[in-house]
């Protein structure tokens, strides 16, 4: 008997852009992976609760962010063909440290942690896929925490500038650009950003 056609999923094409994957993989991603919409400013994932998926962003913006007493810090932004997860979370399967928000109305698949697991276990193309995944992750944490470290206020934005969040910086909101480089957001204003809040 044959098996089913696999589900026309928008993350296959994007891990197949990584490395070409088999059917069987692609079978299994059909039917494991899982559709997810959140509207503008909703919480995908609140400080303390427990992190099962990991969502590859179909469409969308989402931030992460930490809530200090009555402050928000935003940490990074990602948009379409980015994955996301509570990092501490998610890998080691304890209540999460940081909030996560939708920027703009998102939409995701996502793969739970142990459907995860399973393919990375049972699938060479999905181990060659999150390495790559995971090497990216750790370039653009590198990336944020140089950014951060800047001590000077224009060069700190200039760096921002030249980094990947140019690809999305004018549909980011003025304060959490402004949170993200530890700004005010007159300063960042006065740095020459000046694209309308949009939040």
């Amino acid at each position: 008997m044959s098996k089913p056609a696999p589900k026309n999923l928008y993350s296959l094409i994007f891990f197949n852009s990584i490395t070409p994957i088999s059917k069987d993989l692609k079978q299994y991603l059909s039917a494991h992976m899982t559709s997810h919409s959140f509207k503008k400013g909703e919480l995908i994932c609140q400080a303390g609760d427990t992190v099962s998926h990991l969502h590859l962003i179909k469409k969308g913006l989402v931030r992460g962010y930490y809530q200090h007493g009555s402050k928000e810090i935003t940490q990074w932004v990602d948009w379409e063909n980015h994955v996301f997860t509570s990092v501490g979370g998610f890998f080691m399967r304890t209540p999460c440290k940081e909030n996560i928000q939708a920027i703009e109305a998102t939409q995701t698949e996502s793969l739970h942690y142990d459907d995860l697991q399973y393919c990375l276990k049972h699938f060479p193309d999905m181990a060659t896929i999150y390495r790559t995944l995971f090497e990216f992750y750790l370039v653009s944490a590198e990336e944020r925490v140089y950014i951060s470290r800047i001590p000077n206020a224009k060069d700190r934005y200039d760096a921002f500038l030249a980094s990947g969040y140019s690809e999305s910086i004018s549909r980011i909101p003025n304060k959490y650009i402004a949170e993200f480089l530890g700004i005010r957001p007159e300063t960042l204003s006065r740095l020459g950003h000046d694209h309308p809040d949009i939040s």
